[in-house]
């Protein structure tokens, strides 16, 4: 007798399962159809206008742009005293450092990146002569020639924060040391 409840309850079970699958198969194919887009019209275009508040563009000189690509695609030998200037100069970078800030000061931070061998001036104020003057006299100073500032070479660009003030000026930049 107890062996019939147990098949009774086998078979009812089964059949609990069969009907739970079929439910499941008419739920599933069973054809809902989805809601259709909804196309909004669309707005009219209207022109681009620009703010009264925009600043014109800040230039870089193409000229200088361009000599400086020259400069650093057809590198010149630096003369005995330049390189030794040179590797003064790399040796105020710490031991464990090939890349860095090398001068800084409130107007200008000059930084060697090892990669591309060239030196970078930062400037930081809107005076860019004063600047680039300042960095030109401690490159000097160091015993590089005026030709290895140009050579190098030495690049100079500005602070984002004094390009967004001098964009009022119509400004060119030249990205290279005077002379060059």
């Amino acid at each position: 007798m107890k062996r019939k409840k147990e098949d009774y309850f086998v078979i009812a079970l089964g059949l609990i399962l069969v009907i739970i699958i079929l439910i499941l198969a008419v739920v599933t194919t069973n054809d809902v159809k989805s809601p259709e887009p909804v196309i909004e019209p669309s707005k009219t275009p209207r022109p681009t206008t620009i703010s009264p508040n925009s600043k014109p563009p800040l230039f870089y000189s193409r000229a200088g742009q361009d000599k400086l690509l020259e400069y650093i695609r057809n590198r010149q030998p630096l003369t005995e005293n330049d390189r030794l200037a040179k590797a003064k100069i790399l040796a105020i970078l710490p031991q464990s450092s090939s890349s860095g800030v090398v001068y800084r000061t409130n107007n200008i931070i000059i930084d060697y990146t090892q990669s591309a061998d060239i030196f970078q001036v930062e400037i930081l104020t809107t005076d860019i002569q004063r600047a680039k003057n300042e960095a030109t006299l401690w490159l000097t100073t160091q015993g590089l020639s005026q030709e290895a500032i140009c050579t190098l070479p030495v690049g100079f660009y500005m602070n984002s924060n004094v390009a967004n003030e001098l964009r009022k000026t119509n400004l060119v930049f030249y990205p290279l040391g005077e002379g060059c």
